[in-house]
């Protein structure tokens, strides 16, 4: 019988060697790479209590969106912050049904399974009890000149929102 470890690392290899002679991530993927990345983003900064300023915080974005975006997700964010409010969320499912291409510019729509609740830090207590949402999403993103796509417009197109006991 073959150790588990060899048999991963034999597919670790295979893996690489495939994306080796396919050149890597095609556009679509890249794609998703981003939009994936902004959300998570959106999770993992919403629930910290460091506070980056927004210099530091678009750069840390720079690879994923344009300026205008990490900015306006920081704003967001903030105002939040501000008033004590941290949101604790998870994707519980996001889904790509549509990634259109162009010349030097894409389109992807989205269908995303959200879970938050907001927790006031001063008080330790939850003011926004937690809320199933689900959100259709239309994200617009140009591709720069060394192969990164960057998000430039976001739109919600659907939402639709249950909280818990209320179903």
């Amino acid at each position: 019988m073959i150790p588990i470890r060899k048999i991963a690392f034999i597919q670790a290899f295979v893996y690489m060697l495939f994306s080796l002679s396919f050149g890597g991530m095609g556009d679509v993927e890249k794609i998703k790479e981003s939009i994936l990345t902004y959300n998570r983003i959106v999770m993992e900064e919403s629930k910290k209590e460091r506070h980056r300023d927004v210099r530091t915080f678009v750069r840390m974005m720079e690879d994923i969106a344009v300026p205008r975006i990490a900015q306006k997700l920081y704003i967001w964010i903030q105002s939040w912050h501000e008033n004590g409010l941290f949101m604790d969320s998870k994707i519980k499912k996001i889904e790509f049904v549509k990634v259109k291409l162009a010349k030097n510019g894409a389109i992807a729509l989205t269908e995303e399974w959200w879970k938050y609740k907001y927790i006031d830090k001063r008080i330790n207590k939850i003011v926004h009890p937690e809320t199933d949402v689900f959100y259709r999403v239309e994200y617009r993103l140009k591709k720069r000149k060394d192969g990164k796509w960057l998000i430039t417009k976001i739109k919600v197109l659907e939402e639709k929102q249950s909280q818990e006991g209320k179903r």
